[in-house]
Order: C-alpha cells, then structure tokens, then sequence
C-alpha cells in the first residue's frame, strides 16, 4: 500500500508512489495465534514469491510432473535418479561383494559359511554386474531366483545367501535404506518337496568299503570316518586330521576350527568295528589324500562294477584316462546325494532302535527331527544295522593302483661343436 504523509497525502519519489509493508495488527497474542492457520494455509497454497514469480521455474515444474505417471510425486523421482545415479564414489554390486566376504571372514571365518556365501553370491553377481546396490529392485531379484535351473531348496538357500549379502549392504556397508531381498518368503519360492532317503545297503556299502582296500588303501581312513562314526563329509572332513582320534579314550575330538556349529564336539560313543579298521588303516595328520576329489571318483567309478576282472582292468587305466571312459559319467551319476552319513544314520538307528543316540552323535541343531527329515532312511531291521557295525578290514597285500600317464619327453639333439682355429692348427 502506499507511504503517506502526516497530513494523509502519499508520498512521491521522483513522480511514483513510494509504497511500505503493511504488518496486520492483532491487539492480542491470542488473536495472532488464531489467524495462523489462515496464513499457513495461504502459504501453502500460492508457494514461496521466488517460486510463484519465477516462470521458468514454473515452466520446468510443469514439464517434469508431465514426463511421470499419475500419482508420482517428484521426490519419489528425484530418489529413484539418486539410486540409479549416485554422486561421488559409486559402489557396484561386484565391490560391495568383496567387502562383504572380507567381512564374513573377519567375523566367522573362512569355513564352510564363507565358502557357500562366496559361491552364491557370485552366481548372483555375474547376473547383476556393473549394477548399483541400490538400484536392485525386488521384482528383479523374485525373476533372478525363479530363473535358477535349482531344485526348490537350491533356490531357497540362494535366497538366504542374498539376504545375507543385502542386509550387510544395509547395515554394515550402509549402501542402501531397505533390502530388496526383505519381503520375499519361502512361500513365494518354489515349495521343498522331501524325497525319499537312499542310502547305501549293507552289501553296497561293504562292497564299497572293499573296493577303497583293493584300489586304493590310502583313502580307506578317510572313508571309515564318515561311514563308521557319523562325522560331516564335505563340512569337517577336508580339514580332518587323524590327531582328532583318541584312541585311549576311544574318542573323537573335533576342535572348533572344523567344525560346522563352530563349537568343540566330542563323540563318544564311536562303534567297536571303527576301531577295528583304525588300527589298519588309521595315521597322523590330515586324512585326505592330494588329488582326494580324482581319486574319490575313481573309486565310485571302480565300485559299480560288479564284475572284478573289468574293476581290475579299469583300475589299471590313469585316472584321467578313467574319468573320460564312456562308463564313467552315468556312474558318477548314480552315486547317492550324502550317502556316506546317511547310511550310518539309518543302520546306527536300526542298530539301537533310538533315534535321539544317533541324533547325539550327527550334531545336527534340529535334533532327532532333522535326523528323521534329512538322514534317516527306512526298511532296515536290526539285524542290519548290526550287520552294518559288524562290517571288519580285510587288508590287500598288493592292492591295484593307476598307472600314471605316459610323458612325452622331447629330446633335443646334441649341438656340433665344430673345433676352434687354435684346436684345427693342433691338429
């Protein structure tokens, strides 16, 4: 409104009006607090002056909310571009991958949980390289997992190896505000399905353990140790050493560097035949044998025969040469999914007609229900479980081993060395 004067005239400065704010007065505080809400929500409604008179502004305002769907907001845009386009140092998925595994390592280890979550999570960043964490959308790691040529509990242990890998981002790394992976269930996964539990009858499993004698004895300890006494096969065996068997305490002692639970385990009540085959074919230090994953093969391959002149004759054969024959993949092939425990859980329970024993013994955290679940097979009496545990080493005097490859060694030919001028004139 314009300035006046004292006498009521307005006040002119070179010929224009010279105009003065105009502040509303409220005789009291109350008054003042009432009309608040009036001009909040005038504010509210015509904006900042910067805003409301700036056209181009306006104008960029009006091309941006054009450019989405109906209902997006543009702070719900302008968060999605900050995801997919972040400032300053850019994480990828790959990076993030090995500090995450550097982690898992600090703080559990290099053991069998670092390994499975370092072999998962590759997988899964071969599929997403060069993505942003934060851009990984749920619908996208949904279409990731149902794609996995796995069977349902492939799939699902991939899905917590992922949520795994995202909560850290999360928490830890603090690459992102929320896990993508929250939210997706078993129950949108593929359901687990049990199957049946095979494992190896008493004849099978004898016929097993003779092939190991006749073929290759140095692998027999390593054997007996899962078959005979109930320790993990593929978790605690790669690092077993034959100082864990305590034979005056008739023990296995197995520290907390090797085994799953990451606790120290004892099993004590550890079958007399075990202690039978210990003493021919027990020793010191690791059990494992160099190249233990070739020669486990072969001697699959070797105990399919039921023919001992043509086990011979391909036992003979290098073991790269064996691997390649024509018999050997559908052989490989049929050898029973974990079947060195699982046949020591079935004849063990068979055996005492007690499944919580033989749950002591396999140390698994669901007790006798995983045992019944995951271990135990049906259709055994007790006589064959004792038959099982009653099973004793017949030692080979000259058991059949590969024959190594043939080299071929290039032999060069010797140099002429022609005489020297001072050697000619000796001459």
């Amino acid at each position: 409104m314009p300035k006046l004067q004292k006498d009521g005239t307005p006040v002119l400065v070179e010929g224009k009006l010279e105009l003065e704010r105009h502040r509303p007065h409220y005789r009291t505080k109350a008054a003042a607090e009432a009309d608040k809400p009036r001009i909040l929500s005038q504010y509210a409604t015509s904006g900042t002056g910067a805003f409301v008179h700036s056209r181009a502004a306006q104008l960029e305002y009006e091309s941006a909310k054009a450019k989405l769907p109906a209902g997006i907001s543009l702070m719900v845009a302008a968060e999605y571009y900050a995801e997919h386009h972040p400032q300053g140092k850019v994480t990828l998925i790959e990076e993030a991958r090995i500090s995450f595994l550097a982690w898992v390592e600090r703080v559990k280890g290099k053991q069998v949980h670092h390994k499975d979550l370092k072999w998962r999570t590759d997988h899964f960043v071969q599929a997403f390289a060069g993505r942003v964490p934060a851009s990984i959308k749920r619908r996208e790691i949904m279409d990731y997992l149902l794609g996995l040529p796995f069977k349902p509990r492939g799939i699902q242990n991939q899905k917590a190896a992922l949520t795994n890998f995202f909560n850290w981002m999360m928490t830890e790394a603090e690459l992102m505000k929320a896990s993508p992976a929250a939210g997706i269930t078993k129950e949108k996964l593929p359901t687990v399905i049990l199957e049946e539990i095979e494992f190896l009858k008493v004849a099978e499993a004898r016929h097993y353990l003779r092939t190991c004698e006749r073929y290759d004895p140095d692998i027999v300890a390593h054997e007996i140790i899962q078959f005979l006494s109930g320790v993990r096969a593929d978790d605690e065996m790669a690092d077993f050493s034959g100082d864990f068997i305590l034979e005056e305490t008739r023990e296995i002692v197995m520290p907390v560097a090797i085994t799953k639970t990451g606790k120290r385990e004892v099993i004590d009540m550890v079958e007399e035949s075990f202690w039978a085959w210990w003493k021919v074919y027990g020793r010191r230090g690791i059990l494992r044998p160099t190249n233990y994953l070739k020669r486990w093969r072969r001697i699959r391959i070797l105990s399919a025969s039921v023919d001992q002149a043509e086990a011979d004759t391909l036992a003979r054969l290098p073991v790269e040469t064996l691997l390649k024959h024509p018999l050997a993949k559908a052989r490989l092939g049929a050898w029973l999914f974990n079947a060195r425990r699982r046949t020591f859980c079935t004849h063990h329970v068979a055996k005492y007609q007690s499944a919580g024993k033989t749950a002591l013994i396999l140390r698994q955290r669901g007790g006798e229900q995983t045992l019944h679940d995951s271990y135990r097979g049906l259709g055994v009496t007790q006589a064959k479980g004792i038959e099982f545990f009653e099973m004793q080493p017949q030692k080979v005097g000259e058991p059949i081993l590969a024959l190594k490859p043939v080299r071929k060694v290039l032999r060069m030919p010797a140099p002429v060395i022609l005489p020297t001028e001072s050697e000619r004139a000796a001459c």
